[in-house]
C-alpha cells in the first residue's frame, strides 16, 4: 500500500486444494465489506511447490519460502517436524521489517468480512494483537493468527531475537516455537524493548471459541480452538454463508460458536434431527409456560424420551439460567438491543422482531446440517410426533390453521408454531430468502411472509416437497381435532395472551390426563376467545 503496508500469509498444499482453505480466505475477501481491493495486497508465502502453483493459477502475489522439507497440513506445521519452515517464516518476517514495510499477519483460517485497517490504533503502537482485552498489558493471551507490526528498530529487534532462538537447544518443534513467542512478548520484554502494543477487541477481531460474534461490529473472524483442517472448513464455511445473506440486516449476533454446537450435538437423534423451541423470561415464571410443556411432553404417550432431543433457545439471561437450572439442553440467542424478555403481544412490534430472530437463527441451525422439528412453547405434546411424520422426501412438513383435507395442496393455510424441516440446499435458500423478505416487509409477521412466498410458487421455484399436516393429528384452538384418540400436538393459536394460553392449555391437559386414551369433548377455549378483548 502507499503507506508501505502488505498482508502476509502462508499456504500449504493441503490448503491450497481445491475447496480448501486459501479459496475460502480469498472468498471472504471477495465477499467481505471493503476488503476485495485488499487482495491486490497480500503476499501469499508458499511452503512447497504445489501451494504456489496453485496460488499462481490464480494470479494473487506469490512467494516459495525455501525449505528443506515440505507440510501437508497446518497441524503438522505446529506440532511436528516443519520446525525450519517455521523459522524461515520467522526470518522472512523480520526481513520484511528491515526492509521498510510493516505488515498484518493472518493465517488463512482467518475470514476477513470488513477491511480491519480502520479497527487498528494508529497511535504509535509497534504491535496490534489479539487477547480480547485492549490495552490490557497484564494479560498477555496472544493468538499468533492475525496480528498487526510497524515496521521500526524495537520490533525489528524483537524478530531478531526470536530468529536467534532456533540455536536454543530447547526448541526441538514448533509448539516449543510458538511457546517462545509468547515469551517473548511478555511485560519484561516489551518494557525492555520499549514496544508499545494495542491489545485488539474481540468484538471486532473475534473467533469460533467465542459463543457468539455481533454480526454489525466483527471485522474478522479466527478459527482458533478448532481441531482439524476439516471442522476449520465446515464451520467457517457456515459463517461466510451466513454473512453473505444477513450482513447489514440483522441486530442478531450469528451463531457460529462451541455453545451452539455442543447444544445441537447433545440433543441431535442419530439422523441429527432436533427439537427446537423458544423461550424467554415470561415463559420461565413458575407454573408458566416452560413448565406446562414439559408436563405436557412429561405426560404424553412416548414423548418422555424426547426431552432429551430439545433445544431451548433462550433470549434472555433469565430464561437460559432458568433452562440450565433444570438440565436441559440450552443455547442463549444473543440480540442487540432488543428486549424479549417480557410477554410480547400477538402481532405487537417485538412480537415481529421476536418471530424473525428465530427465522434467522433457524437458517443457521439448517446451514450447520440439522433437521429440526420447530415447536412453539405453547404446543402441547399428547403423543410421539414422529410417527405421523412421513419421512418420504418431503423436505418441509408444516401445521395448518385449517386443512382442507389434501395433504400436498398448497392452497392450505400455514401455521409456523410447529413444523418439520430437512437440512438441505433447498430448505437453506428458503430459509434465506424468507428471511430477506423481512426487509421488504414491514409490520408482517413471518409466518404471513411465508405464506405469501407459497403462494407466489417459491415451493415449486425451489423444488421443495410439502407436505401438510391434518388438523385430526396436529390439532389448535383454530381448528379443534374432531378424534382425540388420534390427536398429537395441541397448539393455542388463534389466542393473544400468555394467560389465556395458560388457562385454556391446562384445561386441555386435564382432560387429557383423565381421558387418555379414550373418546372426549375438548374443553372450551373460553379464556382465549375472550383474549382479543
Amino acid at each position: 500500500m502507499m503507506n508501505k503496508t502488505l498482508v502476509i500469509s502462508q499456504v500449504n498444499k493441503e490448503q491450497a486444494k481445491e475447496n480448501g482453505m486459501l479459496r475460502l480466505f480469498i472468498r471472504s475477501l471477495q465477499e467481505g465489506e471493503g476488503t476485495e481491493f485488499l487482495i491486490k495486497h497480500i503476499l501469499f508465502v508458499t511452503v512447497d511447490e504445489i501451494a504456489f502453483k496453485q496460488c499462481s493459477i490464480l494470479k494473487l502475489n506469490c512467494y516459495q519460502l525455501p525449505s528443506m522439507e515440505p507440510l501437508n497440513s497446518s497441524e503438522e506445521m505446529v506440532l511436528s517436524g516443519g520446525l525450519d519452515m517455521m523459522w524461515g517464516r520467522s526470518l522472512l518476517l523480520g526481513q520484511v521489517l528491515r526492509h521498510g514495510y510493516s505488515f498484518i499477519f493472518t493465517d488463512l483460517d482467518v475470514m476477513w468480512l470488513r477491511n480491519p485497517f480502520p479497527m487498528l490504533s494508529y497511535a504509535g503502537e509497534d504491535m496490534q494483537i489479539y487477547n480480547g482485552e485492549p490495552n490490557n498489558s497484564s494479560h498477555f493471551f496472544f493468538i499468533s493468527g492475525f496480528y498487526s507490526v510497524a515496521a521500526n528498530n524495537k520490533t525489528i529487534a524483537l524478530f531478531d531475537q526470536l530468529y536467534a532462538a532456533r540455536i536454543d537447544s530447547k526448541i526441538v518443534n514448533g509448539k516449543d516455537m510458538l511457546m517462545f513467542l509468547l515469551r517473548s512478548i511478555s511485560r519484561d520484554a516489551l518494557q525492555r524493548l520499549g514496544l508499545k502494543v494495542h491489545f485488539l477487541d474481540a468484538v471486532y477481531f473475534s473467533g469460533l471459541s467465542q459463543e457468539a460474534i455481533d454480526i454489525t461490529k466483527v471485522t474478522t473472524v479466527y478459527a482458533d480452538c478448532c481441531p482439524s483442517e476439516e471442522a476449520k472448513l465446515a464451520d467457517l464455511t457456515v459463517l461466510v454463508d451466513a454473512w453473505k445473506t444477513y450482513h447489514r440486516k440483522s441486530n442478531v449476533t450469528l451463531l457460529v460458536g462451541n455453545a451452539c454446537t455442543q447444544s445441537m450435538n447433545g440433543a441431535a437423534m442419530a439422523n441429527k434431527t432436533v427439537i427446537i423451541s423458544v423461550l424467554n423470561k415470561a415463559y420461565v415464571e413458575k407454573n408458566g409456560m416452560l413448565d406446562l410443556f414439559l408436563r405436557s411432553l412429561g405426560e404424553g404417550k412416548d414423548t418422555g424420551l424426547l426431552i432429551k432431543h430439545l433445544v431451548l433457545v433462550a433470549v434472555d439471561k433469565t430464561a437460559f439460567d432458568r433452562c440450565s437450572a433444570l438440565g436441559l439442553h440450552c443455547y442463549q440467542l444473543v440480540t442487540d438491543g432488543i428486549d424479549f424478555s417480557k410477554e410480547v403481544l400477538y402481532m405487537s412490534d417485538d412480537f415481529i422482531k421476536m418471530m424473525w430472530s428465530r427465522t434467522l437463527f433457524l437458517g443457521n441451525v439448517l446451514r450447520r446440517g440439522y433437521n429440526f422439528i420447530f415447536t412453539d412453547m405453547d404446543v402441547m405434546w399428547l403423543r410421539n410426533p414422529f410417527s405421523h411424520l412421513h419421512h418420504q422426501g418431503e423436505d418441509l412438513e408444516i401445521s395448518c390453521d385449517r386443512y382442507n383435507g389434501q395433504p400436498y395442496d398448497q392452497s392450505n393455510s400455514i401455521n409456523t408454531g410447529f413444523y418439520f424441516v430437512a437440512s438441505n440446499d433447498k430448505t437453506i435458500a428458503l430459509f434465506d430468502e424468507w428471511y430477506a423478505a423481512s426487509h421488504t416487509s414491514k409490520g408482517m409477521k413471518e409466518q404471513d411472509v411465508l405464506y405469501r412466498m407459497k403462494s407466489q410458487g417459491a415451493f415449486r421455484r425451489l423444488g421443495i416437497k410439502v407436505r401438510f399436516l391434518d388438523t385430526a393429528y396436529f390439532s389448535g384452538f383454530c381448528e379443534d381435532s374432531r378424534d382425540s384418540r388420534r390427536v398429537t400436538t395441541v397448539h393455542a393459536n388463534c389466542c393473544r395472551s400468555i394467560k389465556a394460553k395458560l388457562t385454556d392449555l391446562k384445561s386441555v391437559l386435564e382432560m387429557w390426563k383423565t381421558h387418555n386414551g379414550t373418546s372426549f369433548r375438548w374443553p372450551p377455549h373460553t379464556a382465549c376467545a375472550h383474549s382479543w378483548g
